[in-house]
């Protein structure tokens, strides 16, 4: 399939590069896919009979080159790019890679190159799997002052923390023979269960499974009509059990809305397609780490309250007495025994400042039912930090006002005749000139083209609630063989999506 693969940064200098093929030049084809790039703008590009498939994450392309007329599955291509990124970020450790950790790790890479391909043909990308034959560590740098934030992980009862396994090799002395863990990896390869070793050990055993829900929600608030309201979840698992356990999860959406839930789902390849067809849980053999075991995408009805409800949004000038107010108040759609960990409302002021003449030289006022109220000056938004609140179905709202100073032309001629007929000098302001720094921070922007939102946007964290309502029954895990106690856990979160907003 890949004659070669390789790695560029983003000014599209290659970083590292894989010939699969033994083709001639490779590194023509990285300066070549340069060139052809600029006038593409898909992951595939068909140039003089070279066909590159690539994606971008991190800033970073990860490109696949393939030559000659043999026909092969391109979404299996970018699917086995996008598998080896997330490879990487797991061998590093790291949130992002770097053109850095990439130049500082080529050893590695080339291992997990050699070893996820053979003869450009995807085989395996499992980091629980190919961490058994592949033993180099990453080279990432540690930072000093990190070391106080990881000792307080560590002692965070919250944090999960992964264990330690122990597999047969260990038992048995086995654990440096390089014979006996080739093997072990083969056997892992071919077996029915691919995904899962043999001989996995845990003192203690334990399942952890989190429930986290995307809420998107786009609404004209003006004309009270609803755009977009859809829930993405993932259901994330962290398996810590001994042997070839089997694993049954009753989620009440199959109890009720079995097909429709099934039709928006994406499972892990673990779970048996028999219990979804004839039984009402999900039956699986877990993998041994962190795995996603389902995805799934559901439609709300468009009267269902979102979480962050927009009750009200004013905004009355008095003219008397040259004010400016502006109100915003907001509801609360969640259990009431719950609270928000995490709540910022940005409230963008940009066509205030268009529309009237806001006197900057008066600081202005704010005054809110919870939490704190913010000015941002650069991004001309309000931040409203209302961390903390409890939850409810409409009972209970909060509230947010600001009130702006109107530039008053009468009182600034007068204290311009003031001073002029005054001997004495003007009197010093205390504090920042608001106005000054906001007529430097619009000039940068007048040379910056990009697109402003008008919206008002929301950021949330509700634990222990699904927006769809989406729970497990129960939780079952069985191993004929060993026998053991587990112990199993199962939490719930709902954040928002990145489409979370009200169009004023």
């Amino acid at each position: 399939m890949s004659s070669c693969v390789f790695i560029l940064d983003e000014q599209l200098n290659p970083l590292i590069l894989r010939n699969l093929k033994s083709i001639a030049h490779p590194e023509c084809y990285a300066s070549y896919f340069k060139r052809v790039h600029l006038q593409s703008q898909g992951p595939v590009v068909y140039s003089k009979g070279i066909l590159y498939v690539y994606i971008i994450r991190d800033g970073l392309y990860f490109v696949s080159a393939s030559t000659g007329s043999l026909r092969f599955n391109l979404m299996s291509v970018l699917a086995y790019l996008n598998e080896f990124h997330n490879l990487l970020v797991k061998y590093l450790k790291v949130d992002k890679v770097d053109r850095t950790g990439i130049i500082d790790n080529f050893n590695l890479i080339y291992e997990l190159f050699d070893e996820s391909l053979d003869y450009g043909i995807p085989q395996l990308t499992d980091y629980n799997i190919i961490r058994d034959s592949i033993k180099i560590e990453a080279n990432v740098p540690k930072a000093s002052s990190n070391t106080q934030a990881s000792s307080d992980e560590e002692s965070d009862p919250g944090v999960l923390q992964p264990k330690e396994n122990k597999d047969k090799a260990d038992i048995h002395g086995f654990r440096d023979d390089e014979q006996y863990i080739n093997s072990f990896v083969l056997r892992t390869t071919t077996q029915a269960v691919s995904w899962r070793p043999k001989g996995i050990y845990y003192s203690k055993n334990e399942l952890f499974v989190d429930i986290v829900e995307r809420l998107s929600y786009l609404m004209d608030f003006k004309n009270s009509q609803v755009r977009q309201t859809f829930v993405h979840g993932k259901i994330n698992c962290r398996s810590y059990l001994s042997g070839m356990p089997i694993v049954r999860v009753c989620i009440n959406k199959m109890l009720k809305e079995k097909e429709l839930f099934l039709g928006s789902s994406k499972f892990h390849q673990c779970v048996s397609l028999e219990s979804l067809s004839s039984q009402d849980y999900i039956e699986f053999i877990p993998p041994d780490g962190d795995f996603q075991l389902c995805e799934y995408k559901l439609k709300r009805h468009i009267n269902d309250s979102p979480i962050i409800k927009l009750i009200d949004y004013k905004i009355n000038e008095r003219q008397k007495k040259h004010k400016l107010h502006l109100s915003v108040t907001i509801q609360p759609h969640f259990k009431a025994q719950n609270s928000a960990t995490a709540l910022k409302i940005h409230i963008p002021i940009r066509d205030l400042f268009h529309s009237y003449k806001i006197d900057l030289t008066k600081p202005p006022r704010f005054k809110c039912d919870h939490g704190s109220v913010f000015f941002n000056l650069s991004d001309e938004m309000l931040l409203w930090d209302a961390q903390g609140i409890k939850g409810g179905h409409g009972e209970t709202s909060y509230s947010m006002h600001v009130e702006f100073a109107l530039f008053d032309e009468e009182e600034h001629a007068r204290k311009l005749e003031e001073i002029k007929n005054s001997m004495d000098p003007p009197p010093l302001r205390k504090g920042a000139h608001l106005e000054e720094l906001y007529a430097q921070i619009k000039s940068e922007k007048e040379k910056e083209e990009q697109f402003l939102s008008n919206a008002i946007t929301a950021e949330f964290e509700v634990p222990y609630y699904t927006s769809s309502g989406l729970r497990v029954e129960y939780l079952k895990i069985l191993e004929e063989n060993l026998k053991y106690q587990s112990f199993s856990w199962v939490r719930y979160k709902t954040i928002n999506d990145t489409d979370y907003a009200y169009q004023v």
